[in-house]
């Protein structure tokens, strides 16, 4: 086949996996920010949240995606930051991940995590100063 068209399939690849890995991490924050005891959390608490603030390009469209898949749920067709701040998205897998004690995140070594973040971050910045 032609190199363009296996190029798209590539990038089609890579966002899948961006979008997955955005999934994975508002799994994760939805814990941390949320209410310890169940996992939820008002719109606007997780929207204003530092660490969610630096991670997602689209926060809403990244719950619109997860909800699409039915790993969240919340009773609004769309979130605006202001008029949704109080809307609760729950997990629908409410099993805890593995104690934050543990080095292991989602069966992922945290270093391993953070090298990948980082290698996220470089080879973002390559491909903005091409």
């Amino acid at each position: 086949g032609s190199p363009i068209r296996a190029d798209s399939a590539s990038r089609v690849n890579d966002v899948e996996q961006r979008l997955n890995n955005e999934i994975r991490q508002l799994v994760k924050d939805i814990w941390r920010v949320g209410d310890p005891d169940k996992p939820s959390v008002p719109f606007g608490e997780l929207f204003d949240d530092e660490d969610v603030q630096q991670h997602y390009e689209g926060l809403a469209a990244t719950l619109k995606a997860a909800k699409k898949r039915g790993i969240v749920t919340y009773k609004s067709p769309i979130l605006l930051k202001g008029a949704h701040d109080k809307v609760l998205v729950n997990l629908v897998d409410t099993s805890p991940i593995s104690n934050s004690s543990s080095p292991l995140v989602g069966g992922v070594d945290r270093a391993e995590l953070d090298e990948l973040k980082e290698r996220g971050i470089d080879a973002k910045e390559k491909m903005t100063s091409l």
